[in-house]
């Protein structure tokens, strides 16, 4: 058997991957970690590296195809390869979210033509019981709309990593000011809706660096221009949970700087705070 399926006692992810499987007549092994310790073991100790292990411990389901010599982790990456193979490598990507939230899933990175497959495996996640997180950063706005209206979606969250200038460096387009200005009147009028400049590695030459204070002032300048709205709640983070330190010679995030993002966010967004729960 090709498919295999690794899962953990009363697991509602590892339950609602089986049953995609079971409703599309896919033929699989299940093996529990724990009745079946020894063939997990074997399994885990073979493929360590592929899978990722948490301050919480392994997320579950594991998954191997082991005709096409594919490990994954995950019920939103996992149901994507079932779906939609690797078109969906960089949309939906690890969950750092338990106890019922999934997050990873990142609507702006869908590929064209690809939008009714992420709503499939957004749709399966929730009828799973899982509450579904979407990240956006203000491009494809029309699919934020389409997820949202959806109903399947508990959450959206729209990360702006900076200015213009920024978008180029990671390789993207940014969002036009119309575009934008959608993405966030659709993320204010949703339920938990949060906006927020959130600091990523960026790549600076063949190293990577974290923001500095002007790109956080890019960043709020942005979607000033594209809200008008000075009283728009946003939040400032940084994405440092499960962020390895040693990651292309990347320094810890130095938590201080996070008082002079706000300061400088504030010059625009008024109400910029620091975030205290990230997701």
């Amino acid at each position: 058997m090709s498919l295999i399926i690794y899962t953990a006692p009363n697991c509602i992810r590892c339950r609602t991957v089986k049953a995609y499987m079971n409703d599309k007549g896919l033929e699989y092994t299940s093996v529990d970690f724990k009745e079946n310790a020894q063939e997990f073991n074997t399994f885990y100790r073979a493929n360590r590296k592929a899978i990722y292990r948490g301050a919480e411990g392994v997320e579950f389901p594991l998954f191997e195809d082991t005709e096409a010599k594919v490990v994954l982790q995950g019920s939103g990456v996992i149901l994507a390869w079932l779906i939609a193979g690797k078109e969906l490598d960089t949309t939906v990507v690890r969950s750092d979210m338990w106890h019922g939230w999934i997050s990873g899933i990142y609507s702006s990175n869908c590929p064209d033509g690809q939008e009714d497959h992420l709503l499939e495996v957004i749709s399966w996640l929730n009828k799973g019981g899982l509450q579904v997180i979407v990240q956006s950063d203000g491009r494809k706005a029309d699919l934020l709309e389409k997820l949202l209206a959806s109903g399947d979606v508990s959450k959206a969250v729209l990360n702006i990593p900076g200015g213009p200038a920024t978008y180029e460096r990671l390789g993207l387009t940014a969002p036009s000011a119309e575009e934008l200005k959608k993405s966030i009147d659709l993320v204010r009028a949703s339920a938990q809706g949060v906006i927020r400049f959130q600091a990523i590695p960026l790549p600076d030459g063949d190293a990577w660096r974290w923001p500095v204070r002007d790109e956080v002032l890019d960043a709020a300048r942005m979607v000033y221009e594209a809200c008008q709205d000075h009283a728009l709640p946003f939040l400032i983070s940084a994405a440092t949970a499960d962020l390895p330190i040693d990651m292309h010679g990347l320094a810890a995030f130095d938590s201080q700087l996070m008082v002079k993002f706000r300061s400088a966010a504030r010059q625009f967004l008024f109400k910029a705070d620091i975030e205290s729960n990230q997701n």
